[in-house]
């Protein structure tokens, strides 16, 4: 098994000004995001202090992050505490703070699939699991929505450790498989919070579009594509200067906001509720080039293509949180995504390929629908990750 790395905490190092204080912190990569991770001993129990020693220690809200360790984007600006569990069906528990750039304080309440895989390889290496060999397993509690993850490794030994990559990720690690245990409910205790598989939604200019609300991993909205005068396989750069584009999307997202109880008025769902819930579009699988590469995703190689609105901003990849609920969505029938993969199934174990703007997601989901109502027993993805870095991080004293 993987030794403790060794961990040189130089407290008596010199400031760089007079009122710093010093932290340990190790900076992880986790599928396509990266964050600062934080033993949960280490920062202050007072949650008012701590987002203080978040914010400085990303460097926000300074939109650069010129003066902190964050990356100046809403996927290398995230925060993750752990700590060792005090319940039996978990080893660690784990909280994450999403920093978006200009943002005056952390949001919390919503997961990180991608960097729950840097979890997973943190608690081993900081010698939080113990005692199981050299294929360890990591059984994690995702405070954010009181779930349960578990990870499971090969050897870890130091000549396979980076040895795996994924689609989409130029940059090897240590290969993790994540088992999200029943992911529905994560914000609304309901798989479909509306209670209906569709919903439909108006514009002020009379026309209506279709939507899907589904909450597994994380609270989604779904709507095709084609109703919004695109086709799912635009790129980033497209997608920015599409006018008007963003607005009809944050139209949907808020009026869904409200529809589910989130907030009282569309109006304030950009201020009250700007992560939850996320958004998606959807369409049929067709062959595109990926973003910023001459790459191109084959047809016959997904199952749909699908382009995510996280944080009031287009997402660059595709979160794990939004495969595992692009996959469960598309075990309902009658459902947005269901009609995007065209295609019907009654078996309860499944795969879902996902072409997004970096490459191909697959989910594997499993659908139990025998005692009349429609679960999803569990969400199965392959991460990889890494440590990038550990030590001090220096922020500005709070006395």
């Amino acid at each position: 098994m993987l030794s403790k790395p060794e961990f040189d905490f130089r407290p008596d190092l010199p400031l760089s000004a007079a009122n710093d204080e010093a932290i340990r912190c190790v900076v992880m990569r986790g599928g396509t995001s990266r964050g600062l991770f934080f033993h949960e001993r280490d920062l202050p129990s007072d949650p008012v202090a701590r987002d203080r020693v978040i914010m400085g220690a990303v460097g926000a809200p300074d939109p650069r992050h010129v003066d902190g360790l964050g990356g100046g984007d809403m996927l290398l600006s995230k925060v993750a505490i752990v700590a060792n569990s005090a319940t039996a069906d978990a080893d660690v528990e784990c909280e994450f703070a999403n920093i978006t750039p200009g943002k005056k304080r952390p949001t919390w309440g919503t997961n990180c699939g991608n960097l729950v895989a840097a979890v997973a390889l943190f608690a081993v290496e900081e010698g939080l699991v113990t005692g199981q060999g050299d294929a360890p397993a990591v059984r994690i509690r995702n405070r954010n929505s009181d779930s349960l993850i578990e990870a499971r490794f090969g050897a870890l030994d130091n000549e396979r450790k980076e040895s795996f990559g994924l689609a989409g990720m130029p940059a090897t690690g240590t290969c993790v498989d994540l088992d999200f245990v029943r992911p529905a409910g994560s914000a609304q205790s309901l798989l479909l919070p509306t209670g209906n598989v569709r919903e439909t939604i108006q514009f002020g200019d009379g026309r209506s579009v279709d939507i899907s609300v589904v909450d597994a991993g994380a609270l989604y909205v779904f709507v095709r594509a084609s109703d919004l005068g695109l086709t799912g396989t635009e790129t980033s750069e497209q997608l920015q200067n599409e006018p008007g584009a963003f607005d009809l999307l944050e139209h949907l997202r808020a009026e869904a906001a409200k529809m589910i109880g989130l907030v009282d008025s569309a109006a304030d769902a950009a201020s009250v509720s700007p992560d939850v819930p996320k958004l998606a579009f959807v369409g049929s699988a067709v062959s595109y080039c990926c973003d910023a590469s001459s790459n191109t995703v084959a047809s016959d190689s997904i199952d749909l293509v699908s382009r995510i609105i996280s944080s009031q901003k287009y997402h660059k990849a595709y979160a794990v949180t939004g495969a595992i609920a692009t996959a469960s969505a598309a075990t309902i029938e009658g459902s947005t995504v269901h009609e995007a993969v065209g295609e019907s199934t009654s078996s309860a174990l499944r795969e879902v390929r996902i072409g997004h703007p970096t490459g191909v997601l697959a989910c594997e989901v499993e659908s139990d629908k025998s005692a009349g109502t429609h679960e999803i027993t569990f969400a199965r993805i392959k991460r990889t990750a890494r440590r990038v870095s550990q030590g001090t991080v220096f922020v500005p004293s709070l006395s």
